[in-house]
């Protein structure tokens, strides 16, 4: 559970002069088509899920400390603050032959993402024999595998994710947007199923090839199975945004305000408690390291179920109800962890905060659809998925010093705290007083 940002929403060029024709929009894609450009995203929970369950507890053995182990569990945050949004907007300027526009950037990171992955484990105590030194030595050059390879992956990443606004029409992108991120949440399951039956015959070093290997296979298809057209479907002419259009947007919209403070809660709770999950059963609960990767995998296989059917009674009963239901049952399931101890009874707790974490999901983002107008949704975006990745490293060094002074246990009053701090804002918004749901009214009675 990490957070995410959308190339595809993310702030583009200045507009040099005002557009003059239109692009048409893309054909909508068959059943083969949204499998082959989706495929790539299986991969991408398989890494995920790796980078979250598994790669803390290889760290915790090389004697990281629990600030490091958090900060280099969640390093594509940290980098994604600027990386996402440049990589997003150099992808839609380029062009790079037969390989496009943004699967230029999967043809030449993919390849050192899954080469540094792969070799992570094994090259460290090679490099430390020839160089000399301790574990010490050892971790470093494991922390700089672990950088560069998740460096990498948010650099194809988020070009790839764009590729969903190029290669397909509007009233498409709700379906394969729905498939890409089932496709992720099977990729996470497959994972942590595999760490839960293998970890233990095979070790966790075994696993970083084996995520290596899904993600060259799954990135395949997109790379050589697609082709982009030159112009991009749409409006000729795109905006840049600048810092000051950042700013006056914020000042003029005071429920994004709050929106924005909402997230900013939501992820910095997410953030400390996801790296920390694994690690807090073995050291904790005392369970072994299968059964550990449980605790993960019922969070999002109850996620995965749950997240469309609570879309749809977000739609009936409103955004607004199912989200703060949904924090609700988060901050408690978060509050039973100070509490409960044994691994038996927090198997309940983990389904009502995956039932929490899918209600949030499935809200967020059409909530800020509803405050701002369509053609500022890109800007607005970027701030969302800005400040996320902030949240990320902020909550890997407070949480990480409070478990190394008071242990694993103490992340879950401040986990708890946090969704309760993020309902304070969400019970302040008020989407019908945003400037789009007020221009629409004023139109109406025109």
């Amino acid at each position: 559970m990490s957070a995410s940002f959308d190339a595809s929403t993310a702030p583009a060029p200045t507009a040099m002069a005002e557009a003059s024709e239109v692009n048409p929009e893309a054909e909508p894609l068959t059943l083969g088509g949204a499998l082959t450009y989706t495929s790539g995203n299986f991969g991408t929970g398989a890494f995920n899920a790796f980078n979250h369950y598994l790669l803390p507890s290889f760290l915790s053995l090389l004697g990281a400390s629990p600030i490091v182990i958090n900060l280099l569990s969640s390093t594509s945050s940290i980098e994604g603050i600027v990386v996402q949004p440049t990589v997003g907007a150099w992808s839609d300027r380029g062009w790079h032959g037969w390989l496009g526009r943004r699967r230029w950037f999967i043809a030449v990171f993919a390849p050192i993402a899954i080469a540094a992955l792969a070799l992570t484990p094994s090259l460290p105590p090679v490099l430390q024999a020839w160089l000399g030194g301790g574990a010490t030595t050892t971790l470093y050059l494991a922390a700089a595998g672990i950088f560069l390879f998740t460096l990498a992956h948010t650099l194809f990443y988020n070009p790839y994710s764009a590729l969903l606004a190029d290669l397909t029409p509007p009233q498409q992108r709700g379906r394969v947007n729905g498939l890409f991120h089932m496709l992720e949440a099977l990729g996470e399951l497959l994972v942590i199923g595999l760490g839960i039956v293998l970890v233990k015959r095979w070790g966790l070093t075994a696993f970083f090839p084996l995520v290596a290997g899904v993600l060259l296979v799954c990135y395949l298809p997109p790379l050589l199975g697609l082709r982009e057209q030159r112009a991009l479907p749409g409006v000729v002419a795109r905006r840049r945004y600048t810092i000051g259009d950042y700013w006056a947007g914020l000042r003029a919209n005071r429920q994004v305000w709050l929106y924005l403070a909402t997230k900013f809660f939501i992820w910095f709770g997410i953030s400390a408690i996801t790296p920390n999950l694994v690690l807090y059963a073995e050291k904790i609960l005392n369970v072994d390291s299968s059964a550990a990767l449980v605790f993960p995998l019922l969070l999002l296989l109850t996620s995965a179920v749950c997240v469309v059917p609570l879309g749809a009674l977000a739609d009936r009963l409103g955004i607004k109800v199912v989200f703060v239901a949904g924090m609700l049952l988060m901050a408690g399931a978060s509050a039973a962890g100070i509490v409960i101890h044994a691994a038996a009874l927090l198997y309940p707790v983990l389904i009502v905060a995956g039932l929490g974490y899918a209600a949030q999901t499935a809200c967020a983002y059409p909530l800020l659809t509803r405050l701002v107008a369509s053609d500022t949704i890109g800007l607005y975006t970027g701030l969302d998925g800005a400040l996320t990745a902030l949240a990320a490293p902020l909550a890997a060094v407070i949480i990480g010093a409070l478990i190394t002074f008071n242990g694993y246990g103490a992340m879950f009053p401040v986990v708890a705290a946090a969704f309760l701090l993020s309902l304070i804002p969400l019970a302040l918004l008020d989407p019908s007083r945003a400037p789009r749901a007020l221009a629409e009214r004023a139109a109406s009675e025109a």
